[in-house]
């Protein structure tokens, strides 16, 4: 009998410290705050991708396309692209490319291109972006929502881009983005280019791209598709990838801006 007294007793303490630590859970939980400056309609497609809150928790994206492999340090956007002919790495402050024989010219605009296009729609949550939901817009017989994202000037090496965001009306999933390039140009763009996001799948709870494709897009009309890009290889991780990647090795070129 004394035995089941102490059992009981022990089980009870179990009970009461795994409800401790239930609502500490909870609590932290409860801290998570949307950032201000987010509006409802960006908010509600973030949720059909998994939601902000956890892609914020995440530290680390790669992905391959073609020979290309891509790892981002989410948290401070350091990131190394290495293919065969060269490897590109930024390292906070400088883009480098080795071996020193390789073309680094375009470097700078090329280092985080891809990952953009990659990371949509989260990517455009970043402080300094500001929004303006626009009409609704039919894109190949189909009626879709539409938010326009610009930056604060001193945000990244292109504040001038602009993009637009087509979201399905009934499930907020992303289907379409029109962009503009504005790099060493030194004005903003009028042209825009326009990628459909034609497959999706979860990692790690978020709902990110596995193929994009370019459409032609002349005169305000939809052409036809251009050229397709494949992601494979695909991780989204809490844990920070090794800083050592993201250093500039000795006799690296520093890309020009």
């Amino acid at each position: 009998m004394k035995y089941l007294v102490v059992l009981i007793i022990v089980g009870l303490m179990s009970g009461c410290q795994q409800t401790g630590a239930d609502k500490s859970l909870r609590s932290n939980e409860a801290e998570y705050k949307q950032p201000a400056h987010h509006i409802d309609a960006l908010t509600e497609i973030f949720k059909a991708h998994g939601g902000y809150e956890q892609w914020d928790r995440m530290k680390t994206l790669s992905y391959k396309k073609e020979e290309e492999t891509t790892i981002t340090h989410l948290k401070n956007r350091k990131i190394r692209l290495e293919s065969p002919d060269r490897v590109i790495g930024f390292d906070g402050e400088n883009v480098w490319v080795t071996p020193d024989s390789a073309d680094a010219s375009n470097a700078r605009f090329y280092h985080n291109l891809f990952f953009y296009f990659y990371a949509m729609p989260f990517v455009v949550g970043d402080p300094g972006a500001n929004y303006e939901v626009l009409e609704k817009r039919e894109l190949k017989g189909k009626a879709y929502n539409r938010i326009k994202i610009g930056f604060n000037q001193g945000v990244g090496d292109a504040p001038d881009d602009n993009y637009i965001i087509f979201s399905d009306p009934e499930t907020n999933r992303m289907e379409w983005l029109m962009y503009t390039v504005t790099y060493r140009s030194g004005k903003p763009g009028e042209k825009y280019n326009l990628i459909n996001y034609k497959s999706w799948e979860e990692f790690n709870s978020l709902i990110l791209p596995t193929a994009i494709e370019w459409y032609q897009f002349q005169n305000d009309s939809v052409g036809g598709p251009r050229s397709e890009v494949v992601f494979e290889n695909i991780e989204i991780l809490e844990s920070a990838p090794d800083p050592a990647l993201f250093e500039m090795p000795e006799g690296a070129q520093i890309a020009p801006r």
